[in-house]
């Protein structure tokens, strides 16, 4: 099954399930998803705009304001390197001690 939304598409949260009830209505940019193997059925996180949260929300429960966010808004440009012990996969800050 292909998702519905993409990465940056802003969506409203249309929903009457209880645990989603505080941002029923609400309106979020997808920031990841994530496919059920089982299901197949695709759950997004939502950076919900009222809560300055992530939330995980299922397709279902999402509805499409045709709208894109600039994804610039969400990068500071900044990054951090990572060594990683190849014996136990354990990674650390390369300017920790």
């Amino acid at each position: 099954m292909r998702n519905k939304f993409e990465f940056y598409d802003i969506v409203t949260v249309k929903s009457d399930k209880p645990t989603l009830k505080k941002i029923n209505g609400c309106k979020g940019v997808i920031r990841g998803m994530a496919q059920n193997e089982e299901t197949l059925k695709w759950g997004y996180g939502v950076l919900v705009y009222q809560e300055e949260e992530v939330w995980h929300v299922m397709e279902e429960d999402l509805q499409s304001t045709g709208r894109k966010a600039n994804p610039e808004n969400y990068y500071t440009g900044q990054s951090i390197k990572v060594i990683v012990d190849p014996k136990t996969g354990e990674g650390k800050l390369a300017d920790e001690k």
